[in-house]
């Protein structure tokens, strides 16, 4: 299966070891995404994955492709025009001290100003089976909500399975009214969705549904299931933290119409938690392209995000080699 995805290069710049920006005078510098990271993984697993999407119309826009291309991501249908690119500052947390995201200049950047008009979208879904929309492209502009809805649309007239990642990021949405206006774009695109990703809090917060029930057992799958049949969505998947004493554990859970899976817990070794999602978005995107059954998909699924915990930086460069490793033999420190 060929897979796209419509979403933001953004720049990551990372204090090194564990440094907060107070502390330090480097910065290291890495392109990323929820689209990069999820095609970036899905390469490592040797499907073919290409990036619809703006960057700027210089050398940084030159690095970030070129960047982009070393994680095995198509960047045929990756635009450049005008000048900036957003950006965020991460300063990894360690023990009890948080990682800690500030964003500079995401609306003002290259995809944040280009809407649908500026991009070759019949031609590009030519090219693709299932496409990949981040939720953060609805809460940015105007553009990139136009150019989100669009592909949708478009993408479901020529059978293409689209799948979307709530994503939803309240940092982005802090003015009078946005909220509201948020969850009429989440309800029009919604229509057009094969695959969701996202949370019982997500559906309860922002949608409104089961807003009279405790969000806990049994009533978490009625809410779950309520919205699946309002918008005929065919997978609902995402993934539950758990913390127990100094202890963090991690399930996933994928919901059809038919049958509903839950992964054991996962012990968290935490290196670096951001891009650990799009681990597991990319997992259960391999298992729903290769046929697998659902306990498989979600047991790799899961086992990859414990992984991406594991590693530096947000694109999760793991093969499906090292995930079956972890799952056959549990515990195996050194392979030789």
């Amino acid at each position: 299966m060929r897979i796209g995805a419509y979403g933001e290069v953004m720049l990551r710049l990372t204090p090194p070891e564990y440094r907060t920006l107070e502390q330090t005078h480097s910065l290291r510098m890495d392109f990323t995404g929820t689209g990069v990271n999820i095609l970036g993984n899905l390469a490592h697993f040797n499907l073919s994955a290409s990036l619809l999407t703006k960057v700027p119309k210089n050398r940084l826009g030159d690095a970030a492709k070129a960047n982009l291309r070393t994680y095995g991501i198509k960047t045929e249908f990756i635009g450049q025009a005008h000048n900036h690119i957003g950006s965020y500052f991460a300063e990894v947390g360690f023990g009890a001290r948080p990682t800690y995201v500030t964003y500079q200049n995401r609306r003002g950047s290259s995809f944040g100003v280009s809407g649908p008009a500026t991009y070759p979208i019949a031609e590009y879904l030519e090219t693709i089976d299932l496409l990949h929309i981040c939720g953060i492209s609805l809460s940015l502009t105007e553009e990139t909500w136009q150019t989100a809805i669009t592909l949708a649309k478009q993408a479901t007239l020529k059978n293409i399975k689209v799948c979307f990642d709530f994503n939803f990021r309240p940092s982005l949405n802090l003015e009078e009214g946005q909220r509201e206006i948020l969850k009429k774009r989440y309800e029009a695109i919604l229509p057009y969705c094969d695959l969701v990703f996202g949370s019982v809090r997500d559906l309860h917060g922002l949608l409104g549904f089961g807003e009279q029930l405790p969000i806990d057992g049994l009533e978490e799958q009625q809410i779950v299931q309520a919205f699946m049949a309002q918008y005929g969505i065919e997978w609902f998947t995402g993934t539950r933290r758990i913390a127990s004493e100094d202890k963090q554990f991690i399930s996933g859970m994928i919901y059809t119409k038919e049958e509903t899976v839950e992964t054991a817990p996962q012990l968290l070794q935490v290196l670096d938690r951001i891009g650990a999602g799009d681990a597991y978005a990319a997992g259960i995107l391999l298992g729903y392209a290769e046929k697998w059954p659902l306990k498989k998909t979600a047991d790799f699924a899961i086992t990859n995000a414990v992984l991406a915990h594991t590693m530096l930086g947000d694109v999760p460069l793991i093969t499906r080699e090292q995930v079956e490793q972890v799952l056959k033999n549990p515990g195996v420190d050194l392979f030789r």
